[in-house]
This record gives structure tokens, sequence and C-alpha cells, in this order.
């Protein structure tokens, strides 16, 4: 089977050690039985990365324990990276954690020196589920030059909903230490939507989006119908997949394979 690798990076932002695995499909009985030696151990070989974000109360292992990840990458040659974004949102906190700048600016850079994974921006993907799928969204928007494929699996992209949520909690404080004062969330870097239109302002490199979530979802039922319709008017290449199912590993197992096998360059 394909490789498995946990670790820990030591972040100078976040400071302190945060865990992060990495899956190869390196040395495979699929690569020992159509490769030569030369190719097998060829150093230059460099693979196609898939990261792939946690939601809420996960962990990095969540992708492995809860889907078939690992047997799909080994079968398309795709590494996997997923790392531990706690309950951050994937996000630079207004007052705290600057888990983008994390991910961005040291995970990525350090995992590309360790592994064999290329650094290509044709070859780096990004996915997540429900939390995870804002992370996905925001990190390929905020910084277009990293991905060429974004994957939303059931993701929480839109925020004027949730914002209304939290502003009917008790204690706000835990959610405006991330996104800061809640008024001012929409139309700023915490907007998945104005993300998308900055980039189309700017004329960036967009990735392209595969968007999904099961009928059994209704409240991110309607946030990837909205998401849909605003990267439609923005020109950007979407790829839509309503399907029957809830939010759980279950359906967006049945995705990954569907994004893998079928959407992903690979």
């Amino acid at each position: 089977m394909a490789y498995i690798q946990s670790c820990r990076i030591f972040s100078k932002v976040l400071g302190r050690e945060v865990s992060v695995s990495v899956f190869l499909p390196s040395f495979s009985k699929k690569q020992s039985q159509n490769l030569s030696d030369a190719e097998k151990f060829d150093r230059s070989r460099r693979y196609k990365t898939l990261v792939l974000l946690h939601g809420y109360g996960r962990n990095d292992t969540a992708w492995m324990r809860f889907t078939k990840a690992e047997m799909y990458a080994e079968d398309k040659d795709l590494a996997i990276v997923c790392p531990d974004g706690g309950v951050g949102n994937y996000s630079d906190w207004a007052v705290g954690d600057q888990n983008l700048t994390y991910l961005e600016k040291e995970m990525m850079p350090a995992l590309q020196t360790m592994f064999p994974l290329s650094d290509q921006r044709e070859d780096t993907f990004v996915g997540g589920a429900s939390m995870g799928g804002y992370g996905a969204m925001k990190w390929a928007f905020t910084y277009p030059e990293r991905f060429s494929h974004v994957i939303s699996f059931s993701g929480g992209v839109d925020m004027e909903p949730r914002l209304e949520h939290y502003k009917k909690k008790l204690d706000i404080r835990p959610v405006e230490a991330i996104f800061g004062d809640l008024d001012q969330v929409m139309g700023g870097p915490n907007d998945i939507f104005w993300l998308m239109r900055q980039a189309a302002e700017k004329k960036a490199p967009a990735p392209r989006i595969y968007a999904c979530v099961g009928d059994q979802d209704k409240p991110v039922y309607a946030a990837c119908q909205k998401l849909e319709r605003i990267a439609k008017e923005l020109n950007f290449d979407i790829t839509t997949s309503y399907g029957i199912g809830k939010h759980d590993f279950i359906y967006w197992d049945e995705e990954l394979k569907k994004a893998i096998y079928t959407w992903l360059p690979v």
C-alpha cells in the first residue's frame, strides 16, 4: 500500500509543533510491477499532490480513517497531505494563531523539501470537508498561485448564514477571536465570495473548482448553489455534484473518488 508518514513541523508563526500526515504511493505493488528500478528509484521524481483539510472537531488522520483515500492515492500515483487544522477555520485569526500563513509559508515549503512533492501549481490541488471546504476555498483564492484545482466537500463557503448563526450565540468571543468584528467580515479576506471577485478583478490565475453537497445537507446545500452561481458569473471553471447523502464521510468518500478519478488531472 501507499507509504504513510506522520510528522510534526515546528511552526515559527504558531510557536509550536503541528501534526501533518503525508501519504505517498512510493514503492507500492503497482509501482513494483509497472516501473523499472531506474524509474522507481529516480530521485528527480515528483508527485502530484492533493492537500485534504479536515472539518471541525477532526484532525490530520480523519481522511485516512474514514475514506479510501490511501487506496485512491496508490492507484493514481498521487500524494496526499493532511494537516491538522484544529478548529481555526484555516484562517489567520484577528487575535491569535496565523493558521493560513503557516499552511502557505511554512508547511507547504517544508513538505516539498522533505518529500518528493511537486512544487508546480498545475500539480498541486487542495480540498476540504465542511470547515475544511471553507479553508480550501479560502487558501486557493488567497494564494491563487499555489493551487490549480480546489474541491469543496459540503464546504461552509457562504459566510452570511454562518455569521447570523454566530451572532445568536451567548458568547461570541471565540468566533470574534478568529474573524474579528462580525459586522465587518463580509467584503473582506474571510469572505470567500469577496476573494473570488478580487481574483476575477485582478485577472489572477483562478483554480478550477469542484463543489459537491448531499441532498440531506440543507444548510450547506444553498451555500453550494450560491458558490456555483457566483463562480459562473465570474466565468470561473466550476463542476458541481448534487448527490444523495448527508454531511458525513460516507458521502465525501464517494465524491473524493469521483473527483480523483474523473476530475483531477492525475
